[in-house]
């Protein structure tokens, strides 16, 4: 199976900073700044064997170092001129284009047909585990954004910070979102006399700033952030890392700077978890870094203000995979983000600018993906706590195998299910294996990725497990269901060894089932996938 991919664009890309803070209701994310003319100043990210090397050949072509980035081998630069960066090409440097992206939609009046709720500590089972004193105590978890306001609902436990936005202080949230995600990963309910609390209770956090009063961010500075993250992982004791952020990605991941920062967290003892996009529900729209196949990508929920999963349904601005650029088969898991409520961070620009937003005294209501992501963090801290020993991918692998079935029986849609805290917390180990650096580089534009070698190295594919998940979501209905609705999908070689066999070449994959109308309907003409 293959899929169409998005053009890859000239060797020096644009993604470099294309970012913004994860809206708190689905909106889009617009370029701030077209492309320099052949001779403005530009600032780039360029990549090298190490950032030493890549400061060398910036200084070769006249240009000045800003920022070292050396978890992956570069630096920010000022070029004089896009000459510049074709000369840094040409000397055998990556460059990648530090563009700004702005954030176009906050929150509103809410819609009165979707209740606010808090209803998700139930329905993950983490307020069962608070009951048997799991609630995330001890693990740190880092929530890169516009910084954390010292709330009663932290108490001692926002432990420390920094700032790489530029407005000197990492507890003072003056543009809103950081503290609203910060309070679903583990704020207390002290605001609310403890109506509305988050995943993880007990957890500590840390606010590391990369974006101000406006929410508008690079992409350098994500990277700082992540690296700082690093730097101080041991004495902060962080676990976990929430970036309910993205960017659109128009470079693989093998080559996208953000995603390489990510995974140097990964690989480092560090969960990465982020959020899917708020771009749904067409297909492809999956951001980065939560295009990385490493780390955890959560997309949104509706959970109908109810602790029930039965009444549960795919929030429509939830973004669907595959991914893009490299077809890797996203999101991860999903959990609530439609209609949530958390906390407020007063006199903030959210808060100054939407008073309809309100609830009570110290809180606000929200919905994106930024927020499902968040619930997912206080998840994964809960996990750490009971499982201290715990490797990322033995994170990773717990909250997806024991993910319950989803609402949408859409696995590009819901991935593995909804979130399921208690049993990923308390299951027996299970490790995923990720060979995901030993795939190729997608082929240039014009030609297709192949499915096939996605879902070969995928958390789909049981065999890259240490042991069989047990999951619902696992089984060949979550392949079968209506989504995927040809009789093609349907037929007995999806729940046999074809998946890992040489079917994947076999004639059958060219047969005249793939042009059946399954394979024409609207979510297959979509301009991703074009």
């Amino acid at each position: 199976m293959a899929v169409r991919r998005l053009s890859r664009p000239s060797r020096i890309r644009g993604l470099g900073a294309a970012v913004a803070v994860g809206a708190m209701v689905t909106g889009s994310l617009s370029a701030a700044a077209g492309p320099a003319a052949a001779g403005t100043p530009l600032m780039v990210i360029v990549q090298g064997t190490s950032s030493g090397a890549a400061t060398t050949v910036v200084n070769a072509v006249g240009g000045s170092t800003v920022t070292q980035l050396p978890i992956i081998d570069a630096v920010l630069a000022q070029l004089p001129s896009a000459n510049a960066a074709n000369a840094l090409e040409a000397l055998g440097a990556t460059v990648t284009a530090d563009q700004t992206v702005a954030e176009t939609a906050v929150p509103g009046a809410l819609p009165a047909a979707v209740a606010a709720t808090n209803a998700f500590p139930q329905e993950t089972g983490a307020a069962k585990l608070a009951g048997i004193g799991i609630d995330g105590a001890g693990v740190g978890v880092a929530v890169l954004d516009t910084g954390i306001d010292p709330l009663p609902d932290f108490g001692s436990r926002l432990i420390g910070g920094v700032d790489f936005s530029g407005e000197g202080n990492p507890y003072q949230d003056s543009f809103g979102h950081g503290t609203f995600v910060a309070g679903l990963v583990a704020g207390n309910g002290a605001s609310s006399g403890g109506a509305y609390t988050g995943e993880a209770t007990g957890a500590n956090l840390v606010a590391v700033k990369v974006a101000g009063a406006s929410g508008i961010t690079d992409v350098s500075r994500v990277i700082q952030g992540i690296q700082w993250v690093l730097y101080n992982r041991g004495s902060l004791g962080i676990k976990v890392l929430n970036m309910s952020l993205g960017a659109t990605p128009i470079a693989p991941t093998q080559l996208n700077p953000l995603d390489q920062a990510v995974e140097a967290a990964w690989r480092n003892g560090i969960t990465v978890v982020a959020s899917a996009g708020n771009s749904g529900p067409s297909q492809g729209t999956i951001t980065s870094p939560g295009d990385d196949p490493y780390i955890v990508t959560v997309g949104a929920l509706n959970d109908a203000a109810t602790a029930s999963p039965s009444d549960d349904s795919i929030a429509p601005f939830s973004s669907e995979g595959p991914t893009a650029q490299n077809a890797w088969l996203k999101p991860d898991v999903v959990a609530a983000g439609r209609s949530v409520v958390s906390l407020r961070a007063p006199g903030s620009n959210i808060d100054q600018n939407n008073p309809t937003a309100e609830v009570g005294s110290g809180n606000f209501v929200g919905s994106g993906t930024s927020f499902s992501a968040a619930i997912a963090s206080g998840a994964a801290a809960l996990v750490a706590q009971q499982n201290p020993g715990a490797a990322p991918n033995e994170i990773k692998a717990r909250l997806l195998a024991t993910a319950t079935a989803g609402p949408s029986g859409n696995p590009a849609a819901e991935g593995h299910g909804d979130l399921d805290a208690y049993d990923a917390a308390t299951s027996p180990p299970i490790t995923l294996r990720q060979p995901y650096a030993s795939v190729p580089l997608p082929p240039m534009s014009g030609a297709v990725v192949p499915l096939s070698s996605a879902w070969n190295s995928s958390a789909w594919n049981s065999a890259n497990y240490s042991a069989n998940p047990s999951s619902s979501a696992w089984n060949s209905n979550a392949w079968n269901s209506s989504a995927w609705n040809s009789n093609a999908w349907n037929s007995s070689a999806w729940n046999s060894s074809a998946w890992n066999s040489s079917a994947w070449n076999s004639s059958a994959w060219n047969s005249s089932a793939w042009n059946s109308n399954a394979w024409n309907d609207g979510s297959w003409d979509a301009t991703s996938w074009s």
